[in-house]
């Protein structure tokens, strides 16, 4: 089984990554990770900064990151792929995008410890930054591949979590699975 996630920064992305791993013993990948590597390589604390001063002026970075997905869904069968343009490098998989309120997100991603890569230390500051990084990839995918990341067509399943706990969406993506797989 090939899942795909996408979705607004503090959506709950990387923790329904790993709920989803384990409940269906699958094998995960983060293209958020390794951008966050990325972007400690090149000097920057903070991943929306790399990417609106690097990685838009440095294509080359995300044909890479793209590249690795693409090969990845190609030599993979089952996994669970948190990535921006997953569903598009690999159209074979579930395709779920997650949204949230960019005020909860920014509360999600303040209070995350496990985040090294965010600066921002107010609401409104973590607020800009996650709309400023989300505009800053969609225009990049829009240049390099003509793909919209804000057009929910692309999906089999699009869920607001903005009011859920984790255990809820959760609950919700893997009965969508399951009634898709069966």
């Amino acid at each position: 089984m090939k899942i795909t996630l996408a979705g607004s920064p503090g959506s709950g992305k990387s923790t329904l990554r790993q709920m989803l791993a384990e409940h269906y013993g699958l094998s995960t990948k983060g293209t958020g990770d390794f951008m966050r590597k990325l972007s400690r390589q090149y000097g920057y604390s903070d991943i929306t900064q790399f990417l609106v001063e690097y990685v838009s002026e440095h294509p080359e970075v995300d044909h890479q990151v793209d590249d690795e997905q693409r090969v990845f869904g190609q030599g993979n069968d089952d996994f669970v792929l948190d990535a921006h343009l997953g569903f598009h490098f690999v159209p074979d998989s579930i395709r779920i995008c997650l949204i949230c309120d960019l005020k909860e997100a920014a509360s999600r991603i303040l209070n995350d410890t496990e985040r090294t890569t965010e600066d921002a230390t107010t609401i409104s500051d973590s607020i800009d930054s996650s709309q400023k990084r989300r505009d800053t990839m969609r225009k990049n995918y829009m240049s390099l591949y003509q793909v919209d990341i804000d057009d929910y067509s692309n999906f089999d399943l699009v869920m607001d979590t903005s009011t859920l706990s984790s255990a809820e969406v959760f609950d919700r993506v893997s009965t969508f699975i399951d009634a898709r797989n069966s």
